[in-house]
């Protein structure tokens, strides 16, 4: 007859070692971390050999601030030591609060000022700390449910978008998007549908812009492209070329088959046309409902979609 076993106490605690717990890569990298500015929790490895930071879009550390230098600062890695160098900038590089007049070695905390708005701390962080950091910049500046930027980022891009476009005289497009019927597809679908629709189109829409195009999500159903160095034509065709694709796919959720379209208004600052950036999302914002007044599924702007740029 074999032995019947113990039963075991559910009170009890398991007795483990910690120290045989994998908690992850122990090496840690160095790093910099926006932690004043628009950018905000964004950060940026340093690899081997050297980085530019500034307000050009070139720069290797691209910072959004109209009082920068174009390229403001340089940091060299070698190994795991780093040192910054101010570039000339007009307004200088500080750290820890003083101005650097020559190469500075970079201690874990040090705190970078590069305008009255921006600072930028250097620390080393392990692969876990990044992961950390990363997913709490998403969390601050993504839609989690569509993965595209939320309104507060783009509310701060677009206008140091429409500041760098006025000072470098390019221009600078916006497309306002609306999905038509929003509401009537959650009612007659579910609102489980809709948000799959939000899903679909949204990813649509991501794959046909530019890696340097930022796309947002406006609120509820709205979505917004800004488009720098692009002119309105451009825009407009780009517009209605996403136009067609939404009106061509065909949305699968739960045995459905789901068929939307898209009105989308353009509007463009160039030579100062516009005041201000609040100015440029009213007109775009104007197209679209001009556009939703039209039968919907349509583009509205100051010209129509394959025309010719005069």
């Amino acid at each position: 007859m074999s032995e019947k076993k113990p039963e075991q106490n559910m009170d009890e605690t398991i007795i483990a070692s910690i120290d045989d717990l994998s908690i992850g890569p122990k090496s840690k990298e160095p790093y910099l971390i926006v932690v004043a500015g628009t950018q905000i929790g964004k950060i940026y490895s340093i690899d081997e050999g050297e980085l530019i930071g500034g307000r050009s879009a070139d720069c290797d550390i691209w910072i959004e601030d109209s009082t920068i230098s174009r390229k403001h600062f340089r940091i060299r890695r070698q190994e795991s030591a780093c040192v910054i160098q101010d570039l000339n900038s007009t307004n200088g590089t500080f750290v820890n609060n003083r101005r650097i007049k020559k190469p500075v070695s970079l201690e874990a905390s040090d705190k970078i000022q590069i305008s009255k708005d921006t600072i930028i701390q250097f620390d080393y962080f392990d692969e876990n700390r990044k992961i950390s950091e990363q997913k709490r910049y998403e969390l601050g500046v993504i839609d989690p449910g569509t993965n595209a930027y939320n309104k507060s980022y783009f509310l701060q891009r677009v206008a140091d978008e429409f500041s760098f476009s006025l000072r470098q005289n390019l221009p600078l497009s916006l497309l306002m998007i609306d999905i038509d019927f929003f509401k009537q597809i959650n009612d007659t679908h579910g609102h489980l549908a809709g948000d799959q629709v939000l899903i679909d189109v949204s990813t649509t829409i991501k794959n046909m812009i530019r890696n340097e195009d930022v796309y947002c999500r406006y609120g509820g159903e709205e979505f917004v492209i800004i488009m720098r160095n692009t002119h309105n034509q451009d825009a407009v065709n780009l517009a209605d070329r996403i136009r067609q694709k939404i009106e061509k796919t065909i949305i699968n959720y739960d045995d459905q088959e789901i068929k939307v379209t898209i009105s989308l208004g353009a509007a463009t600052s160039f030579e100062s046309n516009y005041r201000d950036y609040v100015s440029m999302i009213r007109d775009a914002d104007n197209y679209l409902y001009e556009a939703k007044g039209s039968g919907r599924n349509c583009v509205k702007a100051a010209c129509s979609p394959n025309d010719q740029k005069t």
